[in-house]
């Protein structure tokens, strides 16, 4: 039976400038599931005139070939390419809200074709182009976000340069036989269209040897610019029946497995955890000999389609992480038979068993978690990602000590449409904007960290066990907080401090960012310190300065009332 076969080449190269702010990237099909019957081709060429312009493009390359094929079966090819590239443009323009120049921007041209049966699909902004040869027929697929001046052509669209993106998509049907080019204005911006479609239907020519003679024909027209390009051709097409398996349709794991049965080549070793929501196992690769964690949905969700579509979105959140500090998803090395994620197995306690078996743990040993525990969050924010359950259960203490975060799902990627009446994780450790149905940032899960660290110091929550019934708010108003020093003497009240501007009930007066909060936990502030202090201990000299003035000026009053 036919299948989805292409052959391709790219080629880039630095030109007359003393860097390469292009990047391209191809996945031609292999493997199985997504990756076996997808194509994806993606070019970028990240703006020169600012400074980002280089990280811009190669992150966004990148990171869209590696998350795309990530993502859900379930998901439409539009779908997939939308939502990743709505997330890679919210980090690119946060990014540049760090700067206050405009030249310290992450700009970038974005474009990409992907091929899923016989069906092409456009992904599109800035002035990168797509070309497309069939059989006589040549023609440009894509149109310039750009406006052609006398210094050059300005770019009226790019991926991060602004909070959302506008991007060009577009359905094609593809043919065996087609020549897709993907080109950057380097070489585009000097060689004619004809002059392009020449050296494409070179067919005499390897693609390798067509991709050489558009960068050579680009530097023979003095082309000033990055020039890259890649050449991609359509040999065979699958049926037009033939579609990819959703996985949210695959069967669930039966609510016990016994040690000994094998599931897609892993051996169950031992059931390692079990609640309502998942079962965990631990499980041996027969091919490999590696132990992994074999997580499933419990057959509870069996006719819960949103929670085991979460399910397919933890798996796919997971697998875009590659931190010490974060619990390793795996993609599947052979076809899945049954609904279940693979991750790395690690043995240890969380950090709820941790407490128990040390309750009594000085603070700075508590403290110490601060640093990983952070570490994990940021990589999941630069990536506009939110865990949305922090808290003591899902940190894993291995046995050397270090701190794993792990559990995704009730985590969500920013370009994710969100419930906003949806209170996900614990009630216990969610920030107040969950309850009251606000939109939400990095600086929720900034709270969940802070009443995680509080209740490990003190045993107890910051809000005390009304906190969880607080819906509106005139319920939140009515809310105080108790100082962690008041729960446990040995708390420096400089990191009390810390906690409380964490644990704000108002998220804008909450860290802007996590590094901020670890910076105030792990060394003084004074002024944050003497921020909630009264008067007369943040400036002594001035009050009683001011104090003999007000003294003064009431003597002079009242000897003038006495006189009368």
């Amino acid at each position: 039976m036919p299948t989805l076969t292409a052959r391709a080449a790219q080629l880039s190269a630095t030109g007359p400038k003393t860097g390469n702010d292009d990047a391209i990237g191809l996945h031609l099909p292999q493997g199985h599931g997504l990756s076996a019957c997808t194509l994806a081709a993606a070019i970028a060429d990240g703006v020169s005139s600012v400074e980002g312009g280089r990280i811009a493009a190669e992150t966004s390359v990148t990171n869209f070939l590696n998350d795309f094929f990530a993502t859900p079966a379930s998901w439409s090819v539009k779908t997939s390419g939308a939502k990743v590239l709505e997330a890679l443009n919210r980090w690119l323009h946060g990014q540049g809200q760090h700067y206050q120049h405009a030249h310290q921007a992450f700009l970038t041209t974005f474009t990409a074709l992907v091929v899923r049966g016989a069906t092409g699909h456009i992904f599109h902004i800035g002035d990168s182009r797509l070309w497309r040869l069939r059989g006589n027929d040549w023609e440009c697929l894509t149109t310039d976000h750009a406006l052609v001046t006398r210094h050059g052509n300005q770019l009226t669209r790019a991926l991060g340069m602004a909070w959302r993106v506008e991007m060009d998509y577009r359905e094609i049907n593809v043919q065996p036989g087609d020549l897709y080019l993907l080109t950057t204005d380097g070489i585009h911006g000097f060689v004619p269209s004809r002059e392009l479609c020449d050296i494409v239907a070179m067919r005499s020519e390897t693609l390798e040897a067509r991709c050489e003679e558009l960068l050579a024909c680009a530097e023979a027209r003095h082309s000033d610019d990055n020039r890259s390009c890649q050449l991609v051709e359509i040999v065979s097409l699958p049926p037009a029946d033939k579609h990819v398996a959703d996985e949210s349709a695959l069967p669930l794991l039966p609510d016990t497995l016994q040690p000994g049965r094998i599931i897609d080549g892993y051996r169950i070793e031992a059931e390692v955890h079990a609640n309502a929501r998942s079962h965990l196992y631990r499980v041996t690769d027969l091919a490999s000999g590696r132990v992994y964690a074999l997580k499933s949905p419990s057959p509870n969700l069996s006719d819960d389609p949103e929670a085991l579509r979460a399910f397919q979105r933890e798996d796919w959140i997971g697998q875009r992480f590659h931190q010490p500090e974060i619990i390793r998803t795996h993609a599947p090395e052979r076809p899945r038979t049954f609904l279940y994620l693979i991750q790395d197995y690690v043995e240890g306690q969380t950090l709820r068993q941790w407490r128990g078996d040390n309750p009594d743990a000085p603070v700075e040993t508590v403290m110490a978690f601060a640093l990983p525990a952070v570490k994990a969050l940021r990589a999941l924010h630069r990536r506009e990602t939110l865990h949305q359950d922090v808290k003591p259960d899902n940190f894993l203490v291995t046995k050397d000590g270090k701190l794993v975060l792990i559990d995704f799902g009730s985590a969500t990627v920013g370009s994710l449409s969100e419930n906003l009446t949806l209170r996900p994780g614990a009630a216990e450790y969610a920030a107040p904007e969950y309850a009251l149905g606000v939109k939400r940032d990095h600086r929720a899960d900034q709270f969940g960290l802070a009443v995680l660290f509080y209740e490990l110091l003190t045993g107890q929550f910051p809000y005390g066990p009304g906190y969880v019934n607080a819906v509106s708010p005139g319920d939140f108003r009515k809310l105080a907080y108790t100082s962690a020093c008041k729960q446990n003497a040995h708390v420096p009240v400089w990191l009390d401090a810390a906690l409380s501007k964490a644990l704000s009930l108002n998220a804008e007066h909450r860290y802007p960012e996590l590094s901020e909060f670890l910076a105030d936990i792990r060394t003084p502030n004074t002024a944050l310190t003497l921020a909630g202090k009264p008067w007369l201990e943040r400036d002594p000299v001035l009050f009683w300065k001011v104090l003999a003035a007000v003294s003064v000026v009431g003597n002079l009053v009242m000897g003038g009332w006495l006189l009368r």
